[in-house]
């Protein structure tokens, strides 16, 4: 009995990571999802399943992006020309480059993904940086998200403050006074 459990639980943990793709490709804020995977599955757990899920996710978007999407990424890039010196930089230490881009978020996770997309950094790289960078942030949303007494605390029915509200309330107002 208990084998089957653990088979049901690993089957969930693989649908929740397989999941993570497409709704990565199509830019689903990634934050949702984390903190779902900390809700659903614990830390750990939620913690290896969401690390996996962006990770591959990532990489299937940026490959999306430097396939079909290209011309349309770099048309959205046209009217950033400061792009051009990070993808000069990505030249030179691309794996660094994306690994501190992945570590201070000041971009959307999914926008990095594409925009990203159109720079020389390999696959392989972009991945491993991705995936190293990323842990911080996501071992932090699953933590938060194991501490969600119903779903709802995110999602709406924020009508009384509670802990988490007060929690987000003070984490945005600290990250939007440091980027001033």
């Amino acid at each position: 009995m208990l084998r089957c459990f653990d088979l049901v639980r690993f089957s969930m943990v693989i649908c929740r990571a397989v999941a993570y793709i497409p709704l990565t490709i199509l830019a689903v804020p990634a934050s949702v999802l984390t903190l779902g995977g900390g809700y659903l599955f614990g830390l750990p757990v939620g913690f290896v399943a969401d690390s996996i899920g962006a990770t591959i996710g990532a990489g299937a978007a940026f490959l999306l992006g430097r396939t079909i999407g290209k011309p349309f990424v770099i048309s959205k890039l046209k009217d950033y020309p400061q792009f051009r010196s990070v993808a000069l930089a990505i030249q030179r230490s691309g794996f660094k480059i994306v690994l501190l881009l992945r570590l201070v978020p000041l971009l959307p996770f999914n926008m990095l993904n594409y925009l990203l997309s159109v720079t020389p950094v390999p696959l392989l790289e972009y991945m491993l940086a991705s995936w190293i960078g990323m842990m911080p942030i996501t071992l932090a949303l699953v933590y938060v998200g194991t501490t969600l007494k119903d779903l709802s605390d995110v999602t709406h029915g924020w009508n009384e403050f509670s802990k988490t509200r007060w929690a987000f309330l003070i984490f945005g107002l600290v990250v939007s006074g440091k980027l001033k």
